[in-house]
């Protein structure tokens, strides 16, 4: 288990662990199934950059979502930034599945990953914003949010059907069984003890888990469709679009709350 999760954090964070770990069916499965945990070490220190920048050095709403919108690009080392790009560069080009993968495979980032990174960065920071603007105190709910999109990516590798039997998502899913799902529910179900806290954000939560269920559905079909399955991009692709997903939820229905 703990080697599980040293794995986890060598490859999804930039955390630095200088350990040399074996790949082998039981570390694998337990760094995916402990995926979780890795979103929820994500969140907690985004919401100590909120609380730190707020209440000890009072800062303005503007710095305290950019702050927000950094950390999660450094933590994760823009690692599935780069998922986001290349899927939207293969997408946008309109192109049959083949060319989509080539498209993958090509190391240059072209004007439609640009331009969808920028969006991207862009809505997250100015959802934040507004968050920020409208006077929220409890920022639970960003907790969740990483936990959910890195639960996401448990889900996809164990269900979804892979578009290549080659990569990344391929090498990681011959490894895996579906205990896998059951680790990462277990550790999801644990990881709900600090909305023990904050009973009021039950109701968001409860929306943000339907969103994902609804999110995770939607990725399988339409990976499948646009590029015969998932892939690691493809998954790096899924983090992104998942965490724009919950934000977007947060800010419908804290905006309805405090009208």
């Amino acid at each position: 288990m703990l080697k599980g999760f040293l794995l986890a954090i060598q490859f999804f964070t930039v955390l630095p662990i200088r350990r040399e770990i074996d790949m082998n069916q039981r570390t694998v499965n337990w760094m995916i199934g402990l995926l979780p945990l890795i979103g929820a070490i994500i969140g907690s220190v985004s919401i100590s950059v909120e609380f730190t920048a707020d209440h000890l050095f009072s800062v303005s709403p503007l710095i305290t979502a950019f702050l927000i919108c950094l950390t999660l690009i450094v933590l994760t080392g823009g690692l599935h930034l780069d998922g986001w790009t290349d899927v939207s560069d293969a997408y946008f080009s309109y192109r049959d599945v083949e060319k989509r993968h080539e498209i993958l495979k090509d190391p240059r980032v072209g004007a439609f990953g640009v331009l969808s990174l920028i969006v991207l960065l862009a809505s997250k920071f100015i959802l934040l914003l507004d968050l920020a603007m409208q006077g929220v105190t409890d920022w639970l709910w960003l907790f969740w949010i990483p936990v959910l999109s890195r639960l996401m990516i448990a889900v996809l590798l164990v269900k979804a059907q892979l578009a290549r039997q080659e990569g990344m998502a391929h090498y990681l899913k011959r490894y895996l069984t579906d205990r896998v799902l059951l680790k990462a529910g277990v550790v999801s179900l644990v990881l709900l003890i600090p909305l023990l806290f904050s009973p009021g954000l039950w109701p968001l939560l409860a929306v943000l888990l339907a969103g994902a269920v609804i999110f995770t559905f939607m990725n399988v079909i339409f990976f499948k469709k646009a590029f015969g399955g998932i892939s690691g991009d493809t998954l790096g692709a899924s983090v992104e679009g998942g965490e724009l997903w919950s934000l977007i939820l947060v800010w419908c229905y804290l905006s309805i709350v405090m009208g």
